[in-house]
């Protein structure tokens, strides 16, 4: 009797986390629709999101800067220099509870984008509900494919949107490391 309930309670732990990053992909759905900030937050490593993202935007850049069409404009150069900050001021926004949520919803990072979210900011600040969509329209990662990496890897893929979602173990928890674009990926 004792071995079966032992038996039992390895299994249930082992299921539970088994089951874990799927919960924290429920939750961060949950998170985004509702547009709680705090609860998102838990479940997202910002440092490692905005290392990630600003590595994609860095690469696109430079492989628009050394096509063919660009490799010969004495401008490209000064051009990156000056897309720097512009990529600097778009990680700012876009790398915060509402900048993660969009991005997890599928909207592609813009510089119109940038300006919505800062307004959306403010208004949370403020308990001011978002204009546009509301929450209930949103469809965060919906229609994904989801599962296991490695034992310390878990990827949440949207093919349709262009966008995977890699969650590392962090402990006993999931967090959200990095955003992937196959668009910036392509580029």
């Amino acid at each position: 009797m004792k071995k079966t309930l032992a038996g039992a309670a390895i299994f249930l732990v082992a299921a539970y986390v088994f089951a874990l990053p799927y919960i924290t992909v429920h939750q961060i759905r949950q998170a985004v629709k509702a547009r709680d900030s705090v609860a998102l937050s838990e479940h997202i490593d910002f440092p490692s999101v905005r290392l990630s993202l600003k590595d994609q935007l860095n690469a696109a850049l430079m492989g628009k800067i050394q096509s063919d069409e660009m490799k010969d404009n004495p401008f490209a150069a000064l051009g990156m220099m000056l897309a720097g900050p512009l990529v600097d001021k778009m990680l700012e926004a876009y790398v915060t509870p509402a900048g993660i949520g969009q991005l997890l919803s599928g909207k592609k990072p813009s510089m119109k984008g940038v300006k919505k979210i800062q307004q959306e900011t403010a208004g949370a600040a403020n308990n001011v509900p978002p204009t546009g969509e509301s929450a209930t329209e949103e469809k965060p990662l919906a229609d994904v494919t989801l599962g296991y990496k490695t034992a310390s890897r878990f990827e949440v893929e949207d093919q349709k949107k262009g966008v995977r979602v890699v969650l590392r173990r962090n402990g006993v928890s999931w967090k959200v490391s990095d955003i992937i674009f196959s668009e910036l990926q392509s580029e």
